[in-house]
């Protein structure tokens, strides 16, 4: 009788439900809290200030001898928004995806070695609202990332 009762708690799926619920719980009694608040901006008003943008725009990717936090971020939100990007574009046209990620990375790859594809002097008498010069030349680790990804997104499929 007892190993008919004990019979189901030796298969491999009840093993590894034990094993994990017991993490899980272990891990939720443990946890410290979590604190949602930023880290205070020193002279600006808010995360996405243009003092934050100006100080994330040219950081170098790494900073004695190891990533910078700063540029690692950069990676990783351009990687979210050019996957997400690259699969709302690629419901509708794979070949347009694949198209737009690597030329974004291809304009980036020809701006760093001193080749300006697009003239921004020029765009920049049409487009007054925004520094057509900061948008093409800051943020590499940013645009970098997203332009893979987006690439990336038009091979997956559902």
């Amino acid at each position: 009788m007892a190993s008919f009762l004990l019979r189901p708690l030796l298969r491999t799926q009840a093993l590894g439900l034990g094993l994990g619920l017991s993490m899980v719980t272990y891990h939720a009694l443990h946890q410290r809290p979590m604190r949602l608040d930023s880290s205070p901006v020193s002279g600006s008003s808010g995360v996405f200030s243009a003092d934050t943008y100006g100080r994330n725009a040219m950081t170098p990717v790494v900073q004695g001898g190891h990533l910078n936090p700063r540029a690692v971020r950069q990676i990783s939100r351009g990687s979210i928004v050019g996957l997400c990007a690259g699969l709302l574009v690629s419901t509708f046209s794979r070949s347009l995806a694949l198209i737009l990620g690597l030329l974004v990375v291809g304009v980036q790859w020809a701006s760093s070695y001193g080749i300006h594809i697009i003239p921004y002097n020029r765009l920049q008498r049409y487009v007054t609202s925004t520094d057509l010069r900061s948008a093409v030349q800051d943020n590499v680790a940013f645009k970098i990332s997203f332009g893979t990804t987006f690439a990336l997104a038009a091979f997956m499929h559902f």
